[in-house]
């Protein structure tokens, strides 16, 4: 199997919290009945609720770097549950969309309760969020957009460019929908409080990366410096299911690039209209998205390419902040040079039809992932009905999921790698104006 890459140290997320105290890594042979493999979102929740439901058993959750700091704690903050329609990781149709939306909505309120059940600081806002344009091409996009909502008596608001200039405090957009549901956070302090909910029937190894699973009467998961025999296994590594040979057909891992500024001056504040919090997602599929933060920052990632390493070094992690200055700075002008404090990578999951994965894989073994870009909802969600699935509790979420679409074959590598950039390329020369 393929060496995990370790987290680079620039997220801003991570960097503005207090540091924790990073739990030992594993160091000896141990049996299991219980071990979950992936201490992100979904691992997390899948660990709490096998927790809750078997107190006197233990769990065991290991992670290949520092538990939460992956991709769950390097995301956008966007807990959606409405997403743009176009046909582009999307559901085109009606009844597809009000499956997925059904889903979403679901996920959204679980996490509400699971925040505050654990009580997670994690800067909740239930503000909305713009599905924006910089050029009038997108306007018969958005203006379906809002009629399949108003079909689905889904609240949304068109704003004209005046008007979203108001409220973003800058002109750069023409046009935006804005959705109501969902909720902006901070993803990094989410993961920290679920990592701070684990009860004590559940042992966390961090930094212990798999290097072998060998799957049969039970599993036994070979680590760096141990060896864990489990009766029931669970795996929630999302974008690495490839590197573990799981869904490599199926899931396709991509890298996005993100930088967050220092808090905004009273002045900067000033030149953006004294803005309140607001999250801008574009309706061209690989423009920026940002957000203005309810402690004065702005976060922008505005690159997704495919990696063969799924990290990015030192060097090239530069380049991408200059590209992300360039997108501040097309919108907000006024902002000097050295704004970004903080730059960093993180992982994506993708299928081919907007799919996600939630499967018995092997006996007693389930994998579960590819969150197509709506993973703060959706993982935590999934983590708990896998546990459920485990338990053999029925539950109704389990039968939105079931009738959700399975995700579609993949070709093989290189061939998959080359026709995912091409595609990207054609969306990056569309959302030129966009970055």
């Amino acid at each position: 199997m393929a060496t995990l890459p370790q987290n680079d140290n620039g997220c801003g997320w991570l960097n503005i919290l207090n540091k924790r105290v990073h739990r030992a890594s594993l160091s000896k042979d141990i049996n299991a009945k219980w071990l979950i493999v992936g201490a992100g979102y979904s691992g997390l929740a899948a660990a709490l609720t096998l927790a809750e439901n078997l107190p006197n058993d233990e769990i065991v959750l290991i992670d290949a770097n520092a538990a939460g700091e992956g991709a769950s704690a390097r995301n956008s903050g966007y807990l959606v549950d409405t997403t743009l329609n176009d046909g582009h990781l999307s559901d085109t149709g009606l009844k597809s969309y009000q499956q997925k939306y059904e889903l979403n909505k679901k996920a959204a309120d679980n996490l509400k309760q699971m925040v505050d059940k654990y009580n997670i600081i994690c800067d909740w806002n239930e503000c909305g969020k713009f599905y924006a344009s910089s050029t009038f091409d997108n306007e018969l996009k958005l203006n379906n957009f809002i009629e399949l909502l108003d079909k689905l008596n889904l609240e949304n608001q068109f704003f004209n460019q005046q008007d979203l200039a108001a409220q973003l405090g800058t002109g750069f957009y023409k046009m935006a929908v804005k959705t109501f549901g969902g909720a902006m956070l901070q993803p990094a302090a989410l993961a920290r409080g679920l990592i701070d909910a684990l009860p004590h029937n559940v042992s966390l190894y961090e930094h212990t990366p798999v290097v072998k699973i060998k799957h049969g009467d039970k599993h036994i998961v070979s680590c760096a410096h141990g060896e864990i025999t489990a009766d029931n296994l669970i795996i929630a590594v999302n974008g690495f299911m490839p590197s573990l040979k799981i869904k490599s057909d199926r899931a396709f891992p991509l890298l996005l690039t993100a930088s967050l500024t220092r808090p905004l001056t009273d002045d900067e504040q000033k030149h953006m209209n004294e803005a309140q919090e607001w999250g801008v997602l574009s309706a061209n599929h690989m423009g920026a998205t940002l957000r203005y933060t309810s402690d004065k920052r702005l976060m922008i990632r505005n690159t997704v390419e495919v990696s063969s390493s799924l990290r990015l070094n030192d060097h090239d992690l530069k380049k991408r902040k200059a590209i992300h200055l360039a997108g501040l700075k097309v919108r907000f002008p006024f902002l000097a040079d050295d704004v970004i404090a903080h730059s960093w990578s993180g992982i994506t999951c993708i299928s081919a039809n907007n799919a996600n994965v939630f499967d018995e894989i092997y006996k007693n073994c389930w994998a579960i992932g590819c969150y197509n870009g709506g993973g703060v909802g959706l993982a935590n969600l999934f983590g708990q009905e896998i546990a459920y699935q485990a338990l053999n509790k029925s539950s109704d979420v389990k039968k939105l999921i079931d009738a959700r679409p399975k995700p579609n074959w993949l070709p093989p590598q290189p061939v998959l790698n080359w026709g995912v950039r091409l595609k990207l390329a054609k969306d990056k020369f569309k959302a030129t104006e966009e970055v």
